[in-house]
């Protein structure tokens, strides 16, 4: 048998301390006394016995535990948003493993014991479905290391105080707060009391201490989905710009398959939108009508063909919601989905209308309040006379005139906080919605800033300004998410990362909020105008740009021997060292690496004007530079066929043309530790070129 070490222990704890609070862990012994895997809208009887055991063996360092029989019945239901619970309670989502550890620390383990054990393990008592364990921790894998001995308490406790863990009274409290009630005292203890506080926590489980049918009776169970976001009728995006919150709509799976069928129907608002153009209104539109003369005879041309003439009619255009609505009816078994972007830009109240009432849905996704449909509406959906079919083929849509939302209509929407919006949203629309944070995060696109042949990581930009903007201004809503800018192919040009993010925080973020930071001084320490980004003739200082980002301590990427990017550590906030050297090449200097190497490319291309590319790529890929840039030089062919398809940004180059209209790529991928083999080698060609170092 063997157990978990001390320093394993000790470790997951430093893990998990700034994310797993108090009802945190109520909340999991809840889960684990449910007994049965978890699926929402389904009424559990919880053991509580197994709760304060479990509360006693997480929070007490007594080597001696009580085992508390309290007889008691707790009854709990959770929501459709059961499992994102451990998401939004702390800094950030608990990791599976530190989880795990703790939970265990003092459980014997046989020999064979491995990771992938310890999950299922996990996933078995505490009741989540394996399959969607994912979508409640970090599940990012650690190092588990093991005893065959289980360490002394004492000595745990010795541990814990040498990182700043101060135990009181043989208790250790997630928030370094010492435990002042028996777990066993489950409704007054501060475990599961705070869930009843907590408002917030009604998003995630109900709790009572009725028994559950006793007040409701019993209701059909709503089997589970895997995807819960499907499972939510209504629900709004929200958070800063560029956190992607379009972009989680476009990739749910459901969305991406309603949209094959033609099923997602997507509208914006803005400040003049109103119910005409979310529902539909009569509009004047252009028909083919023949034409007649006094009579009423049909006119008719020489060939005996009849004449027809333009004429401008009244007829009912649905907008979006009604589009939706008649699709969602008329296919019954698919997810129909409205999709509604910027939807505080709008005036909801007036946008919406009587159709606020239909957003009150019932246990079966129905809407409980159905309103009455207005003559045009209700003529649009039965059709206007025998000549115009009904555009609502399923009537249960129009019962008794009325309109209902059917349980396959998503109305999903999205929210820029930063927006100033013209109409504030109510708490009466709001309480019908279910909100979606989505927080500023590494979406790990690797995506860089390019600046003079130079990469910068996007995300150590992102988390650099994003701190100077919560020390300046004390907002989320101004900071930037990871799609701010957008990259094609993983690249942001540094004439994008002006335009759009420098412009961004010049103009929105810091106009009225001056900001001491050296990043917004120029050399002189006045407060850097937006104009200086730019030269006289409208394109970019790339100096300057470079200068911003150097003040924020954002460095670019150096390249290994074979040209890839390399960083000192992994550690997230690494400062990269820029390799600030200047150059000369024959006469021209204060060049960096890129420039020099380009430099020294065109003199050559220069002197050899008749030269084809396949000549030219020939005697710069013999100057035995292949171990340190693979591939110096490509003719068209060469680079075309080596980039096609290819995502990578390592493999880019300068692309010249020659005097005969071919084209030839250089690489300029050179870093500190090797540039020097470059300049050796071009210098000693006899090429009439020289490069020196201004150093």
């Amino acid at each position: 048998m063997k157990y978990f070490s001390i320093e394993t222990v000790v470790n997951a704890y430093k893990g998990f301390q700034d994310c797993m609070t108090n009802k945190s862990w109520g909340y999991l012994a809840i889960l684990k006394g449910c007994k049965n895997s978890i699926c929402p809208s389904v009424p559990f009887e919880v053991d509580m016995d197994m709760v304060s055991n479990f509360l006693e063996n997480i929070f007490s360092l007594s080597q001696t535990k009580k085992r508390y029989e309290s007889g008691r019945t707790l009854y709990v239901v959770f929501s459709n948003k059961w499992d994102h619970y451990f998401n939004y309670q702390g800094k950030y989502s608990p990791n599976l493993f530190d989880i795990i550890v703790w939970a265990y620390r003092r459980k014997a383990f046989n020999d064979d014991i491995t990771k992938e054990k310890l999950f299922q393990l996990f996933s078995d008592e505490f009741n989540i479905p394996i399959g969607v364990i994912s979508g409640c921790f970090n599940i990012e894998s650690k190092e588990i290391l093991f005893d065959n001995t289980l360490y002394s308490e004492s000595d745990l406790k010795t541990k814990l105080n040498q990182i700043g863990v101060n135990v009181l009274s043989n208790n250790i409290d997630a928030k370094k707060a010492s435990v002042v009630a028996s777990p066993g005292e489950i409704s007054r203890g501060p475990f599961v009391q705070t869930l009843y506080a907590g408002l917030d926590i009604t998003d995630y489980v109900l709790i009572l201490q009725s028994d559950y049918y006793s007040l409701y009776g019993k209701k059909k169970d709503i089997s589970y989905n895997d995807n819960e976001d499907t499972k939510i009728l209504q629900q709004i995006f929200y958070g800063a710009p560029g956190t992607g919150k379009s972009h989680k709509i476009k990739d749910n799976v459901d969305v991406k398959v309603a949209d094959e069928k033609n099923l997602v129907f997507r509208t914006t608002f803005h400040p003049d939108s109103d119910y005409s153009t979310f529902v539909g209104a009569y509009k004047p539109t252009t028909t083919k009508r023949a034409v007649r003369n006094v009579a009423g005879d049909i006119v008719k041309d020489t060939n005996k063909q009849e004449v027809y003439e333009d004429c401008i009619t009244y007829s009912f255009i649905p907008q979006a919601f009604l589009q939706a609505y008649v699709a969602a009816w008329n296919n019954p078994d698919d997810k129909v989905f409205l999709v509604i972007e910027e939807i505080n830009r709008g005036n909801c109240a007036q946008i919406f209308g009587d159709l606020f009432q239909l957003l009150d849905r019932d246990g079966d996704g129905v809407s409980e309040y159905p309103i009455m449909a207005d003559k045009d509406i209700a003529k649009y959906l039965n059709g206007n006379d025998e000549e115009e079919l009904p555009v609502l083929t399923n009537k249960d849509g129009i019962k008794d005139g009325k309109l209902r939302l059917p349980k396959n209509l998503y109305i999903w929407a999205t929210m820029n906080t930063s927006d100033q919006s013209l109409f504030p949203i109510d708490s009466a629309f709001k309480r019908r919605w279910d909100w979606v944070y989505m927080p500023i995060a590494d979406a790990k696109k690797n995506y860089v800033i390019e600046i003079d042949n130079d990469q910068y990581d996007w995300w150590s930009f992102l988390e650099a300004i994003n701190a100077i903007i919560e020390s300046t201004i004390h907002s989320e809503d101004k900071k930037l998410g990871y799609f701010f800018a957008k990259a094609k192919d993983g690249r942001i040009t540094v004439e994008t990362f002006v335009s759009k993010v420098i412009f961004y925080l010049w103009n929105d973020v810091f106009k009225d909020n001056e900001t001491n930071h050296k990043a917004f001084k120029d050399n002189d320490g006045e407060l850097l105008p937006f104009r200086k980004f730019f030269n006289h003739d409208g394109t970019v200082d790339t100096n300057m740009v470079i200068k911003f980002l150097q003040d924020l301590e954002v460095f670019p990427f150096e390249h290994s021997d074979d040209g890839t990017m390399v960083v000192s550590d992994t550690t997230p906030n690494t400062k990269r060292q820029r390799d600030k050297s200047r150059y000369r090449v024959n006469g021209t200097d204060n060049l960096n690496k890129a420039q020099m190497t380009r430099e020294a490319f065109r003199l050559y291309i220069e002197a050899h004007p008749d030269a084809d590319a396949q000549t030219i790529a020939q005697a710069w890929n013999g100057l035995g530079l292949k171990d340190y840039v693979q591939h110096l030089v490509e003719t068209e062919a060469e680079f075309n066929a080596r980039t096609k398809d290819s995502t990578d940004t390592n493999k880019r180059a300068t692309e010249f043309e020659l005097s005969n209209g071919e084209k030839i790529y250089l690489s300029t991928q050179f870093g500190i530790g090797n540039i020097g083999k470059f300049m050796d080698a071009v210098n000693n060609a006899g090429w009439n070129i020289r490069i020196e170092n201004q150093d």
